[in-house]
């Protein structure tokens, strides 16, 4: 086996899609949430994608075939309005076993709109607050997928296990100061240069720089809208007959990292405390 094969090999990248919810000012919460895709597994995910694609459209009319968006299609809005609500559903199905056969972990965080206009912290975005602890859910991940009981998490020592490493990737959007704010989040937790103390880089195991992808053309920030909006219904306590959110319960994880846990739990809302 040639050098270059065995060095892909060892250093496989995990993909994280991440999505927001909640922004339109109706939801009681602001969410966002993290589906977390392990080396391996992206192909399957695209082949799924596809059959859920066959479930709602002719196939003369595929190629025009845009984006999956949750509420759009759970509620037979356009572009999916005139389709039978049943086929909608089917391809939601198809959608989330692919999360659950897979058992792919969707780290989310979510706040409480309410509480937190109230808090102490109202003067910061509750958006980038969500955005920062999805992103320590995340690393929580990597750092529990191989955990390494031999590094002193004290010393400068490399805790970077690069069979975790992930690159983060967001829907891209036009709101300038949004990404701003975004990237400024990343990278107060990731540092330019990872090889510091745990205190300095928090995200040990993440990529460089994370990268914003047009939903149009990213499934997984598809799939992540999806999971999102299943997960909202389920933490705001809105009948949901179908029970989609039953489908991927088990990969739910709601972020609880320290010290922001300590610091704004009273703040957030929680899947498992409906």
């Amino acid at each position: 086996m040639c050098a270059q094969s065995q060095f892909r090999e060892r250093i496989p990248v995990h993909l994280a899609y991440f999505d927001e919810t909640g922004t339109d000012g109706h939801s009681s919460i602001v969410m966002f949430g993290a589906l977390i895709v392990p080396s391996g597994k992206f192909g399957y995910l695209s082949s799924i994608y596809e059959v859920a694609i066959q479930q709602i459209i002719p196939a003369e009319k595929i190629d025009q075939f845009k984006e999956f968006h949750a509420s759009a299609l759970y509620y037979g809005d356009a572009p999916f309005d005139g389709i039978d609500a049943e086929k909608r559903f089917n391809a939601i199905r198809v959608l989330l076993s692919a999360v659950a056969m897979n058992g792919l972990p969707f780290a989310y965080a979510a706040i409480d709109r309410q509480k937190f206009s109230g808090s102490p912290f109202s003067t910061m975005r509750p958006l980038n607050v969500a955005f920062h602890l999805c992103l320590l859910g995340v690393e929580d991940w990597a750092v529990a997928n191989h955990p390494n009981p031999h590094i002193d998490a004290l010393t400068t020592s490399t805790l970077i296990d690069w069979k975790d490493t992930y690159l983060c990737v967001l829907d891209d959007c036009s709101d300038k100061d949004l990404k701003a704010n975004l990237r400024k989040s990343y990278r107060s937790l990731r540092s330019k240069h990872p090889f510091t103390t745990p205190q300095k880089n928090r995200l040990w195991h993440a990529h460089d720089d994370m990268f914003f992808a047009d939903s149009t053309d990213c499934l997984g920030i598809q799939i992540a809208d999806l999971c999102n909006f299943v997960v909202r219904l389920r933490i705001e306590g809105k009948d949901e007959p179908q029970n989609f959110y039953e489908m991927i319960s088990r990969q739910v994880i709601c972020v609880q990292s320290e010290p922001e846990w300590s610091q704004y739990n009273h703040l957030l809302r929680n899947h498992m405390t409906v």
